[in-house]
């Protein structure tokens, strides 16, 4: 049986889903990855908001549980606001790229093929090592956003509207819904 390993990079996968325009459940996005495979390593790489913003930071504290609940390993940093001689925000970053190679290459004798969700060219040099060592490597990210070189060096490439019926995350009026009320529609693809 094939060992599918799980990499995901958030930030490229929040603004995937922000261009997109819906929101992708990651219980689903594992459910389709694994289906009928074996399971290898999940990991999920984040930044963390800085000190001070509570309502973000329990936002995504709420959600690094959700992913260490469907077995994720959460791999996170806190941003960094890069500023100006003024003190004016020029630059927020999260940085985990080569954190997510790193992961992707020690993890590599515990899967047969890598599913990236991401879509930097900066994966490039990781696709084509795996590659090179007998690994089949699927990217899955916005077919606008994905680098051309990085889908060239990948064995497969998947835009995320042709699974968007599978791993869309439903909305959750759509499942209880008010006394009286039909429940919302969701239409799978749509």
């Amino acid at each position: 049986m094939v060992r599918v390993g799980l990499f995901i990079d958030g930030a490229n996968m929040f603004y995937a889903q922000r261009e997109n325009g819906w929101h992708i459940d990651f219980r689903l996005a594992c459910q389709y990855f694994f289906q009928n495979r074996e399971r290898g390593p999940a990991y999920y790489f984040m930044a963390s908001p800085s000190p001070g913003d509570q309502v973000r930071i329990d936002k995504y504290r709420r959600f690094k549980n959700a992913l260490t609940y469907l077995g994720f390993s959460v791999v996170d940093k806190e941003i960094k606001i890069i500023k100006d001689a003024s003190g004016e925000v020029v630059k927020i970053k999260g940085n985990l790229d080569i954190d997510l190679v790193f992961k992707m290459l020690v993890e590599a004798d515990a899967y047969d093929e890598a599913v990236l969700m991401g879509v930097d060219s900066d994966y490039v040099n990781i696709i084509q090592h795996l590659r090179n060592i007998g690994k089949t490597v699927v990217i899955v990210g916005n077919s606008k956003q994905t680098a051309m070189e990085l889908r060239n060096a990948a064995t497969k490439f998947i835009d995320l509207e042709t699974i968007r019926g599978q791993i869309e995350k439903v909305p959750a009026a759509s499942y209880a819904p008010a006394a009286g009320k039909k429940p919302l529609q969701h239409k799978k693809g749509a």
